[in-house]
């Protein structure tokens, strides 16, 4: 009998200690349950039964009611949305552009973005996007499709300012709009490649005949110098200056053969010199 009532007093010991622990527990967790925590970069939304209250959280701990209050943390640092838009050109040339878009939650109003748009990805989905779109398609239809790629720092900025002007009454902030690449058709790519190097041939015949050009007028330089330089030696060299080169090349040995004329270089006529 004793052996029952000891077993029974350690079952009952038992119970009570496990329902102690489990309500400590529950304590512990409804005191845990009475603060959060809104951290860096990040604003907080507190709800009354799901109503929205109107003030946003900053960061810190805050408090708020069990089972009558929730949060709900809106992430306010600058976040990236990409996007591939398709537009047609001011000389209908279709063309891809990826947009790279940075932007960022104004932190004073994540409350009313919460209430009026939702959370991160529906501002993207139902906002952002819509605003990309619009803006590359009204920018693009501005310009040919050869001056997409030339004047690419002047459509990026216009679009940027399309983009912000429609989404600054959503109260997100556009910090900045990139664009990371164009894609033409495949025929439009081809013909530019032709008229690149169309292009190419074009200023490498132009060098050619530029070259050739210099060359013959080196030649015609050369050449009136050499006319020149023959004629100013034809009106120095006389009749006596050749005797007098002769002479001084002569080794003083005559000729063993005379022509009929019977003239030697440098001596004269043989008949003439004898007579005298």
């Amino acid at each position: 009998m004793s052996n029952k009532f000891k077993e029974f007093d350690f079952g009952k010991s038992l119970g009570i200690n496990v329902l102690v622990m489990l309500s400590g527990l529950f304590v512990i967790l409804l005191l845990f349950s009475f603060w959060f925590t809104v951290g860096a970069g990040q604003r907080g939304v507190l709800m009354d039964f799901g109503a929205v209250q109107h003030e946003v959280l900053e960061p810190g701990l805050h408090f708020k009611i069990p089972f009558v209050q929730s949060y709900v943390l809106m992430d306010v640092q600058v976040q990236k949305a990409e996007t591939i838009e398709t537009a047609f050109s001011k000389d209908l040339q279709s063309v891809q552009t990826k947009m790279a878009i940075n932007w960022h939650i104004d932190p004073k109003d994540a409350e009313w973005v919460y209430q009026n748009v939702g959370r991160e990805d529906s501002l993207v989905q139902r906002i952002l996007q819509p605003a990309v779109s619009n803006a590359v398609k009204s920018v693009t239809a501005q310009y040919n499709a050869e001056d997409l790629v030339a004047r690419r720092d002047i459509i990026r900025a216009q679009i940027e300012q399309h983009v912000q002007s429609s989404v600054k009454n959503y109260r997100i902030l556009v910090d900045n709009a990139n664009i990371v690449d164009f894609e033409f058709s495949a025929q439009y790519a081809n013909a530019i490649e032709q008229k690149q190097v169309a292009q190419q041939h074009a200023q490498q015949a132009q060098y050619d005949l530029q070259k050739a050009q210099v060359v013959a007028q080196q030649k015609v330089v050369e050449a009136e110098a050499q006319s020149k330089a023959q004629a100013l030696l034809k009106e120095t060299i006389t009749p006596i200056i050749v005797q007098q080169e002769a002479i001084a090349k002569w080794d003083g040995h005559l000729p063993k053969v005379i022509g009929g004329s019977g003239v030697i270089p440098m001596i004269g006529n043989m008949d003439s010199n004898k007579a005298n």
